[in-house]
């Protein structure tokens, strides 16, 4: 970059806010499936395969797409990482999670201790709308996970939106926060500290100078530091497609250096706050232009890619601010995107209105203010300082049950007996839900009943459901009676109580629905009864398979423990199946195990009858729900499903198979013939010559290393066996066309690339160099004329060999090591 004269020392720094709404029904702790999110399970998903994960692995391509490098652009990008997306990731893809601290830790290394990452408020509340005591958890909360996540205290926040208040700010002060970064725009006025120009500048407008730091003084008297961002930077990766290509996002750089307000030698820092999904989900390959970007910088000697904290460690604070109160950085109406019709939407509606914004914050705090009360009534006869106890809670959900005990030791006024146990956990977790339900995106779109707004009224439901176990009024019908004053855009839904009761009340998972799940699913599939589905645990006591014959019928007693506030419920089954997917379930709670024998004694009696007697005893069973598959947890339902149906597939590919080998002559001679198979015949060789294909490959595809007796041994045996079974392969594939038939072989290529992958891990984890399955597994690939796509492959690929010492390696491992860099479309190997 092309320094001016007077300038002195130059820095960029580029800001990622990444965050996802906590997806998770809250009954089960568990995201269920958004169809809207296809080819993916739900948007976590989604957004990870598109963005969080490309960034910690973003490729650096040559003029041929050929795959050069891989950078983690985390150890280049300050960033944030929402803690309830943090904990999902921890459970889905901790990959991406160990990239993100490995990135903390590489920065705070290059820049002398100080780590790109920031903390992030808990729940992503608009917290200028939050009261007093919640500011203070969401914020203790983030500053937490940030430590249990990271091994040391953050420096800065980032504020959900960056939405900001007087008492927001002093309450960051108050917990340790040094920065935190803000939109120009929430900038009110300036000044410097020292010297000739202290007289304050009006910039209301946007127009406060970027590049430097500014303190601002707390109502409490404590100072903070805030940086305000370049808006035309942030603008143009947002929206104006500065993420096309590297070259312009650095063009847009050096224009804001020549832009700059700096005066004479004074260090400046060309920075800008940026939604993360932009690199690489709202444009596809951003992570790559970025990766490129911080290519060429970490290059070039005029300018420093460095953080917040990094600045201001090494250069001193010299102006002051004041600020707007309540506003945000997506919101030119202050914080009213957020409790009332102010006109801001997301665009895909123009014409909608959002008068339902204000309703459902009523009806929210109305629930808030009714718990808040419930919960010191009920917490003070158990706990010395229930909000002390609430802001500490966060280390059981950090760390999990293990804590628990220390928790109460820190918090209980007595020893607690198990029932008062119970009611302090499912209070704290009333009040973990009772801020969920705050969660900015619920009113960020533009109707009542969309997903988001789903999400928090279903974090709302739950909290009122612990309410009324741990002894309070039920408060729906007051709920209810103003979310009915909240209107949707949609004549079919008519208002926000139709929402609530039509779209989330059906997503409440009861003890009893899991029980039937776990039951339907011991039946089905015969099998034992699963230990746990997510948070619910399973303890069975008595279980018998009943009878085969009219219909397969089993019946049990279990407890099902909610292990997240230890309560258990204790209930009693009957369960049958119809055939296909018909499986029914009866559930009823009991206190004891004396229900079991006359419930068996009745479905033998029912049983001699026939089906209809049977069936009939199981769905009238007294006191007792009944359940179908469509009823229970989605993820049992689809694996039931997907069993089943595999069993019967099995069989058609079965039927196919004996039907080619019956007639193979016959369909051969049609062929020479030059008369055409019909399609559906083509197709079943296709999958009979695939299925062929792995049934050969399955030693190797196997995770156990069962390849090593057939193709290691030494000298020509070896040689020979290694041989025949690729030649095995290549004729299999050949016979493909010569029964013109297409080639691709999807089954198989998921096979092996699956192996491939698991073979680059374990040889990672094993810090080792045994090669022989990894090259085995290439040459088949080679065999079969597959090249990897799979984004994984060269990720790991990458990793493996910046820590291979090819001088150790032998003549063909050094070969089948560049041919998987060639089916990989890398560069990684000389």
């Amino acid at each position: 970059m092309t320094a001016k004269p007077q300038d002195g020392w130059r820095g960029v720094c580029l800001h990622g806010h990444f965050y996802q709404p906590p997806r998770e029904n809250p009954w089960l702790n568990a995201v269920p499936r958004e169809p809207s999110a296809d080819p993916d399970h739900d948007w976590n998903r989604r957004i990870t395969n598109e963005c969080y994960r490309p960034n910690a692995a973003a490729r650096i391509m040559d003029h041929e797409n050929r795959i050069l490098a891989l950078r983690n652009n985390y150890e280049w990008l300050s960033f944030d990482f929402g803690p309830t997306l943090m904990a999902w990731l921890e459970r889905q893809d901790p990959w991406v999670m160990q990239r993100l601290l490995e990135a903390d830790r590489r920065s705070a290394k290059r820049l002398g201790g100080w780590g790109n990452a920031l903390a992030q408020a808990y729940h992503h509340i608009i917290l200028p709308l939050a009261n007093r005591r919640d500011k203070e958890t969401q914020i203790a909360w983030g500053i937490a996970e940030f430590r249990h996540r990271y091994g040391r205290n953050p420096d800065g926040l980032w504020l959900p939106e960056t939405a900001v208040d007087h008492e927001t700010l002093a309450v960051l002060a108050d917990a340790g926060i040094r920065f935190t970064i803000l939109a120009p725009h929430q900038a009110a006025r300036w000044r410097f500290m020292e010297g000739e120009s202290t007289v304050w500048r009006d910039v209301r407008d946007g127009s406060i100078p970027y590049g430097r730091a500014y303190r601002y003084r707390c109502t409490n008297g404590k100072w903070l530091y805030l940086f305000f961002y370049n808006d035309k930077i942030a603008r143009g990766i947002a929206f104006e497609r500065l993420l096309e290509h590297s070259s312009w996002l650095l063009a847009a750089l050096r224009g804001a250096f020549a832009d700059s307000q700096a005066l004479p030698g004074e260090p400046w820092l060309v920075h800008a706050a940026t939604d993360g999904e932009s690199y690489g989900h709202h444009f596809k390959f951003g992570d790559m232009a970025l990766a490129a970007a911080f290519d060429v910088l970490e290059k070039d000697s005029t300018t420093e890619v460095v953080n917040y904290a990094a600045f201001l460690d090494r250069f001193p604070v010299r102006a002051e601010v004041e600020i707007v109160s309540e506003t945000a950085w997506s919101c030119a109406h202050g914080v009213g995107r957020w409790r009332m019709d102010c006109g801001c939407h997301s665009g895909a509606h123009p014409d909608w209105h959002q008068k339902w914004r204000e309703p459902l914050r009523e009806a929210l705090d109305t629930v808030r203010d009714a718990l808040a009360l419930h919960f010191e009534k009920e917490a003070a006869t158990k706990l010395r300082d229930p909000w002390a106890a609430r802001n500490d809670y966060i280390h059981i959900l950090l760390k999990g049950a293990a804590e628990k005990e220390s928790f109460f030791q820190r918090h209980q006024i007595k020893p607690l007996e198990p029932e008062d146990r119970r009611q302090v956990l499912e209070l704290m977790e009333m009040q973990r839900e009772a801020m969920a339900m705050y969660t900015s995106c619920g009113w960020f779109f533009d109707d009542v009943s969309g997903v988001e707004t789903q999400i928090i009224l279903a974090h709302a439901c739950r909290a009122m459901e612990l309410a009324r176990l741990t002894g309070a009024s039920p408060l729906e019908d007051i709920f209810l009676k103003v979310l009915e004053k909240a209107p949707s855009n949609l004549p079919e839904i008519g208002h926000g109580a139709n929402v609530y009761n039509r779209l989330v009340v059906p997503k409440r998972v009861s003890p009893g629905i899991v029980c039937a799940g776990a039951a339907m699913e011991a039946l089905a599939l015969k099998r034992p009864s699963r230990k746990r589905l997510h948070v619910f645990v399973f303890r069975p006591l008595l279980e018998r398979f009943l009878c085969e014959y009219p219909m397969p019928c089993q019946v049990g007693i279990m407890d099902v423990e909610d292990e997240r506030t230890e309560r258990t419920t204790r209930c009693a089954y009957a369960a049958v199946l119809l055939g296909g997917l018909d499986v029914r379930v009866s559930v009823k709670p009991v206190k004891d195990e004396t229900a079991f024998d006359p419930l068996v004694q009745n479905l033998q009696s029912s049983a001699v009858e026939g089906v209809a007697s049977l069936l009939r005893c199981v769905d009238e069973m007294p006191e007792a729900e009944a359940y179908s598959l469509k009823d229970v947890p989605e993820d049992v339902r689809m694996g039931i499903a997907y069993k089943l149906a595999e069993d019967h597939l099995d069989f058609y590919t079965e039927f196919q198979k004996r039907f080619f080998n019956a007639h193979q002559s016959l369909l051969w001679s049609l062929r020479e013939w030059g008369i055409p198979l019909p399609a559906d015949i083509k197709d079943s060789v296709r999958r009979i010559v695939e299925r062929q294909i792995l049934d050969v490959l399955e030693p190797v595809l196997t995770e156990e290393d069962t390849s090593e007796a057939h193709f290691r041994e030494n000298g020509a045996e070896g040689t020979f066996r290694r041989q025949t079974f690729l030649g095995r392969l290549e004729f299999l594939h050949r016979s493909l066309a010569s029964w013109g038939v297409p080639q691709d072989l999807p089954e198989v290529h998921r096979a092996l690339t699956k192996a491939v992958r698991t073979e680059l891990r374990r040889i990672l984890k094993a810090r080792g160099i045994a090669l022989e399955k990894l090259c085995l597994l290439v040459d088949i690939a080679q065999a079969l004329r597959m090249g990897f796509k799979d984004w994984w492959i060269p990720t790991l690929w990458w990793d493996l060999s910046r820590g291979l010492h090819q001088e150790h390696l032998g003549a063909d491992q050094r070969s089948c090591l560049r041919t998987l860099d060639a089916l990989s479309s890398c560069t990684f190997l000389s």
